[in-house]
């Protein structure tokens, strides 16, 4: 709220007529004044609250030096806004030691030379604070319906942003926790300028929550306590006045409000696309042009040809429920993202925990182009991320019919869930990809082949434990290298001698042949089946 100062009621009428003389305090006529009190008394303590405009006709001021002195300490202490002292009934001139001292204590102190009507003045500053703060009630009012308004009609993040320039006259900008701009309104300042470098400026200029005035960069937080997501930013020297932070509070209120709108939004569209994706799978939609009405209406775009996928992560032992349900939502959003920047479109799900499922709509000639795409935009957004940074994908045959690439889902799964147990994370699988390993993974849980990769390798792999060598290493090595002793002497670094003598040992320890093509297929998988455990 703009409050007058001192110097402005000393303009108005009623002061005016009285021909009013500042004889101290010039450095403080700027003072804003909250109200009008006027009293004759002495000692005014506990009877102001600060910012008054005091109106007296002078008897405080009739004792000697040392009173004078007493009364202008009393009024300071108080906060006062400034003093008016009417002349003619106890005073036809204020103390000589008055002026000094209202200087020193920074308190405006007025004299009117005529008589003035002291309700004449109360009655028109107290209409003119009153006025005032109707206006910034007004203000409020419209503010207000105007962010309600647009929260209302769903209007998006830009919209709103744009609103608060507009109100405030001045160019603002939406950043998140990371200094990445979200929106921004430029208003007459070009884009180029506004934008320039933004990161970097906005971590020289760190602005501090609520508006102060003298600092450069301003700024309101967006969010709740802990939930902060963003930042509402008046780069530069924007309006610093309680309006500016009502008008910002107001749109971090509705930017914040907005948000949760589209993820509740978000979460009942995940919600049904989970139920459709589960009802094509389950054979429970036979009907292709059902599947297809149904799937559009949630987004799908119906194409010529659609593409089963799965994106896994591997799941730790142990992990919690809470953090395990934080990377599957991390795990579907950056799906969703990269399947979006890809060009394409797709129905989704969490299928089970580490597990996301979906199949992308893309022509069948182009569905390599695709899934490589949202392959590459994957990587950019998981990489680095605790629970996501060695995630696989698997896909199978793209089908012109939606149903049955839906039908195509348990094949992805399973070849995504080969591709755990491969040496190369983040990256695309298929069936040819996986062969043999794909097979030992399906049977992996069985009691039996369990106790055949025992019967092959339990040997070595208790003798590594008892000496700490790593023989089992070595065998792995030189049974991808196809038996090569070359290879993998030069590999493994070894000398051939000590390479020599190293794989008799194996085979001393194993009772079989290195030499033999069946010793080596038996033993290969063994180890696929130890590696997918």
């Amino acid at each position: 709220m703009q409050q007058p100062t001192v110097r402005e009621v000393l303009q108005l009428s009623a002061l005016a007529a009285g021909r009013p003389a500042v004889v101290g305090g010039h450095a403080r006529l700027d003072r804003p004044v909250r109200w009008v009190h006027v009293s004759d008394l002495v000692d005014l303590t506990d009877l102001l609250a600060g910012g008054e405009l005091v109106l007296t006709t002078g008897a405080p001021l009739t004792g000697d030096a040392y009173a004078t002195e007493a009364y202008l300490r009393m009024l300071a202490g108080q906060k006062v806004a400034g003093l008016v002292v009417e002349l003619g009934t106890f005073l036809h001139a204020v103390p000589d030691c008055l002026p000094a001292l209202a200087d020193s204590l920074g308190i405006p102190v007025v004299t009117l030379a005529a008589r003035t009507r002291f309700i004449e003045v109360t009655q028109q500053v107290h209409r003119l604070i009153v006025a005032d703060q109707y206006e910034e009630v007004e203000f409020a009012r419209t503010t207000h319906e105007a962010f309600t308004s647009l929260n209302l009609a769903r209007a998006s993040t830009t919209d709103i942003v744009t609103k608060a320039a507009q109100t405030l006259g001045a160019c603002l900008v939406l950043e998140d926790l990371s200094r990445h701009v979200l929106a921004y309104c430029a208003l007459d300042t070009s884009t180029a300028g506004l934008l320039h470098q933004w990161a970097e400026r906005s971590r020289l200029h760190t602005p501090a929550d609520g508006l102060e005035p003298g600092r450069p960069w301003t700024a309101v937080p967006v969010g709740v306590g802990s939930e902060q997501w963003g930042r509402l930013v008046l780069p530069g020297h924007g309006p610093h006045h309680p309006r500016a932070r009502m008008v910002l509070e107001r749109a971090a209120q509705s930017l914040q409000l907005h948000r949760m709108i589209q993820q509740e939004r978000e979460a009942l569209v995940v919600q049904a696309l989970g139920g459709l994706l589960d009802d094509l799978v389950n054979g429970r939609i036979g009907e292709e042009g059902e599947a297809l009405a149904r799937a559009t209406s949630l987004g799908l775009r119906a194409n010529s040809g659609y593409a089963p996928l799965c994106v896994r992560v591997p799941r730790p032992v142990g992990a919690h429920v809470l953090a395990q349900g934080e990377v599957d939502r991390r795990l579907l959003s950056s799906l969703r993202q990269a399947v979006t920047a890809a060009g394409a479109s797709a129905i989704f799900a969490v299928r089970r925990a580490g597990t996301v499922s979906a199949v992308v709509s893309c022509p069948p000639a182009g569905a390599d182009r695709v899934l490589r795409a949202v392959c590459t935009g994957l990587r950019e957004r998981l990489a680095g991320k605790d629970g996501t940074d060695a995630w696989v994908a698997g896909t199978a045959a793209a089908s012109p019919r939606l149903t049955e690439a839906a039908r195509g889902l348990d094949e992805a799964e399973h070849v995504a869930d080969v591709g755990l147990s491969m040496p190369e994370p983040n990256r695309l699988y298929r069936s040819t990809d996986v062969r043999l390993r794909g097979l030992v993974t399906l049977l992996r849980e069985d009691h039996r082949v369990q106790r055949f990769a025992q019967t092959e390798l339990g040997g070595l792999l208790d003798h590594d434990v008892r000496t700490g060598d790593d023989l089992v290493g070595l065998l792995r090595v030189h049974l991808d290298g196809g038996g090569s002793k070359t290879r993998t002497a030069r590999l493994t670094g070894l000398s051939r001698p000590t390479l020599y003598s190293r794989l008799r040992t194996v085979e001393r320890i194993l009772g079989v042949s290195l030499e033999t093509a069946a010793s080596r297929t038996s033993l290969h998988t063994a180890l696929m089946i130890i590696d997918t455990r």
